[in-house]
């Protein structure tokens, strides 16, 4: 018979698998729509889309900041949730009545880039909260697995419904998903608290501002650092987006050649994802641990650019991208979360929020208007991968530097 803390670690991996599954596939049943929406217009606006996106976390992250300095911070991760479900039922509604279409469009697209990063950081959160070090290490793979299952089947559902309900119906799924994800939430804060009593003190509201997540990463080198490494994935990211966008604007017409290539993409890297979550991710983390295992993404992003630049076509494009998600999802997002289990509260709630969110839209703001520049004064996609190399050096160093102050941190918190 399962021990006791056996068993509520195996209660803990399902909720929170299944929350995690919950919010991802709330959020890619309606990507490939967005990312085929921007693409009816000219694809040399994204920038501005970014600038846009880079605004609104940088007001909604402050104000969520504020909302955990009155409230229970644990307890506050629902509420985040409800309020996005709420969000979605309104799209739907405008998109249903076809009010404004081109605006409505261009607002969806902001508020999807914040609602995928906000959801995650702020369940991720919960999780270091309620996890140490050890335990995490066992659990990060098999949770973050569940997420992948959600960003296999949002996509899939998107190809079988949407030519019955619309995309306002997909739209109204994603609320429901989302309000699933409450209930998960609730049952892993339930399980967390009687694994690590130790972990699980009353987390009632501390004094704390707008502002506290930036001043904690002001004073930490540890978090500087993570904020650094964040700020290179989301430049790298942005040249791959920018240059994806390219190529499927002159390769495929029509919105929806450009959906059904993009959740192909999607449902390709999800079955990848799930692969390396279930057989590598675990080992890799728990034999090398964090450090190591984020050098991967340095190289698929070098590799998948220099693929781009040299054979700029649809299929290699498709091959890169399945590649760096995979590598992004599969290897980096379990070890970059791991790296928040050794921080205190104030940190994994408005710290972490403040580096998920305003962070990485400021590498897509200040990479994209690079990129743009770089395309202006007709570089072209070989200045992009000159300019790629400077930034994996970076990234390389900062994943080095972030593996040792992580098995650091580790050691204080075991002794």
């Amino acid at each position: 018979m399962l021990s006791r803390p056996r068993r509520t670690e195996i209660a803990i991996v399902a909720w929170g698998a299944l929350t995690f599954a919950a919010l991802l596939a709330s959020f890619s049943a309606f990507r490939p729509v967005r990312d085929a929406l921007v693409l009816d217009g000219n694809p040399d606006d994204i920038p501005w889309l970014f600038t846009m996106t880079f605004v609104a976390v940088a007001i909604a992250s402050p104000a969520w900041s504020a909302v955990l300095a009155r409230r229970p911070k644990r307890r506050v991760v629902p509420i985040a949730f409800h309020v996005f479900a709420a969000c979605a039922l309104v799209f739907a509604y405008l998109v249903y009545e076809a009010i404004d279409p081109r605006t409505v469009g261009r607002v969806f697209y902001v508020w999807a880039s914040v609602f995928n990063l906000f959801v995650v950081s702020v369940f991720w959160s919960l999780l270091a909260d309620l996890l140490g070090p050890a335990t995490a290490r066992r659990l990060y793979g098999p949770i973050a697995a569940g997420g992948t299952v959600g960003a296999f089947v949002g996509p899939l559902l998107t190809k079988l419904l949407i030519a019955h309900v619309t995309v306002a119906g997909i739209l109204v799924m994603s609320a429901v998903l989302l309000e699933l994800a409450v209930i998960g939430a609730w049952r892993v804060r339930l399980a967390g608290e009687l694994l690590e009593p130790e972990l699980a003190l009353p987390d009632p509201p501390a004094p704390s501002g707008a502002l506290t997540g930036l001043r904690e990463v002001a004073r930490s080198p540890y978090l500087a650092a993570i904020v650094g490494y964040v700020l290179c994935t989301a430049c790298a990211a942005t040249f791959m987006y920018l240059e994806q966008a390219g190529i499927v604007h002159a390769g495929l017409s029509g919105r929806q050649a450009r959906a059904e290539f993009f959740a192909s993409i999607e449902l390709w890297t999800a079955a990848a994802t799930l692969l390396v979550q279930l057989v590598v991710a675990g080992p890799l983390i728990t034999w090398l641990g964090p450090g190591l295992v984020l050098l991967v993404l340095p190289i698929a992003q070098a590799v998948g650019i220099t693929a781009l630049a040299v054979a700029p076509s649809l299929t290699v494009l498709a091959i890169a991208m399945t590649v760096s998600r995979t590598a992004t999802h599969g290897l980096t997002r379990p070890a970059r979360e791991l790296l928040f289990t050794v921080v205190d509260r104030d940190s994994k709630y408005h710290a972490k929020n403040a580096i998920d969110t305003v962070a990485y839209r400021l590498g897509d703001f200040g990479s994209s208007w690079l990129h743009t520049g770089l395309v202006a004064l007709g570089a072209g996609s070989a200045a992009v991968v000159i300019a790629s190399v400077p930034l994996v050096l970076v990234w390389v160093t900062l994943a080095t530097v972030l593996g040792a102050g992580f098995r650091r941190r580790a050691k204080e918190t075991i002794s």
